[in-house]
């Protein structure tokens, strides 16, 4: 069964129209979206003014960035995310979908948008593969040395 890995938008948003995929221009943007191209069979960006976006979908800058919501704001977005999200697990029968997003964004989307029960209703299993490291830095380092690794592999 395939597997979806979610990229968290980066703080850069586009100037103009971009595939979501291209339009965040940071070393950490870069780091997670290679880590869930070579690790998942699929993957989108989840984005605060957008939501789920396919890589090529094209994006404007637009709308308010996450960290800048009100908390009754991300509770609807994470219900939004989350209830698209588990509609694509049963559509496409992912079983995992893993979550490259920062802790406050893993956090509402666990705690309000049920993330773990609503996508393990859907028929997947979660995973957040960067939770537990640190700050911004040791993940990027642990991105970048998992990404080393799965290339000398050949992966």
């Amino acid at each position: 069964m395939p597997t979806l890995g979610l990229v968290q938008a980066g703080s850069d948003a586009p100037r103009e129209p971009t595939p979501a995929g291209t339009a965040y221009d940071t070393e950490f943007f870069r780091l997670k979206r290679e880590f869930a191209r070579i690790s998942y069979d699929e993957w989108l960006v989840v984005s605060g003014p957008h939501g789920l976006v396919e890589p090529d979908e094209t994006v404007e800058c637009e709308g308010v960035r996450f960290a800048d919501m009100e908390p009754a704001g991300r509770a609807r977005w994470a219900m939004g995310v989350v209830t698209d999200l588990a509609a694509r697990v049963r559509r496409n029968e992912y079983d995992e979908v893993a979550v490259l997003a920062d802790r406050d964004v893993r956090e509402t989307l666990i705690e309000r948008g049920g993330l773990r029960t609503r996508i393990g209703a859907a028929g997947a299993t979660t995973v957040e593969p960067l939770a537990g490291l640190g700050g911004e830095e040791r993940q990027r380092t642990w991105l970048a040395e998992q990404l080393a690794i799965r290339r000398q592999r050949g992966e």
